[in-house]
C-alpha cells in the first residue's frame, strides 16, 4: 500500500504541473498563496482517492484548532482517517511540518494512515515525503512510478473490499 500510495501522490503533483501549466505565471497585481495550492493539489489527488471525503484548510476544534491543509478521510468518524497533507510554497520550510504530521495528526485519537509533506515553488520545483503509520519518510521524486487514476482507485477499492471481508468473516 506504500509504494501505491506514493506513486499516487507523485502522479498528483506531476498532473497538477501539466493541468496547471500557467500557475506560476501571475500578473503584478496578483500572487499564489498556500491555500490556492492546496486547493489544486486536493483537486488532483482526489481523482485518485474517489471513496473518501476531501477537506481543504478544516479546522479540529478539539485539536486547538490547529488546521491539516489537506485531509481525505471519512467523515463524522477516526476509523478511516487516511490521509493528511501539509502543502508548502517555499523550499525552505520542512521539518516543522513532518514533525506538525506526526505528532498532531497521526496519533490518537486521529491516527491518520499516511502523511504527506508536499512542497511545490516553482513550474516543475517540487519536493514530497510520505510518512507511514510507523513513522518512516519515503521520499517521492522522478523515480516514483506514474500512476493511472482507475488503476489505483480500483486497487484501493480491491483491497478496502478484501479487508471488510476479512472483518465480517472474524465477526461471524
Amino acid at each position: 500500500m506504500d509504494n501505491l500510495v506514493r506513486n499516487i501522490i507523485y502522479s498528483s503533483i506531476k498532473n497538477f504541473f501539466e493541468n496547471e501549466s500557467d500557475f506560476f505565471d501571475y500578473t503584478s497585481q496578483t500572487g499564489m498563496t498556500e491555500w490556492n495550492l492546496t486547493h489544486h493539489l486536493c483537486n488532483e489527488l482526489s481523482k485518485y482517492f474517489l471513496w473518501l471525503n476531501k477537506e481543504v484548510d478544516v479546522a479540529k476544534r478539539n485539536y486547538d484548532n490547529k488546521r491539516p491543509d489537506i485531509i481525505f478521510h471519512k467523515r463524522r468518524t477516526n476509523k478511516f482517517n487516511f490521509l493528511v497533507v501539509e502543502a508548502k510554497k517555499n523550499p525552505n520550510d520542512k521539518q516543522l511540518d513532518i514533525i506538525k504530521l506526526k505528532n498532531n495528526w497521526m496519533v490518537r485519537p486521529l491516527n491518520y494512515r499516511f502523511g504527506e509533506y508536499i512542497n511545490i515553488w516553482g513550474k516543475g520545483e517540487f519536493e514530497a515525503i510520505l510518512i507511514t503509520r510507523d513513522g518512516s519518510e519515503i521520499k517521492i521524486d522522478e523515480t516514483t512510478r506514474v500512476c493511472l487514476q482507475t488503476q489505483a482507485s480500483h486497487t484501493m477499492m480491491d483491497a478496502r473490499v478484501k479487508k471488510a471481508l476479512n472483518v465480517h468473516a472474524n465477526l461471524s
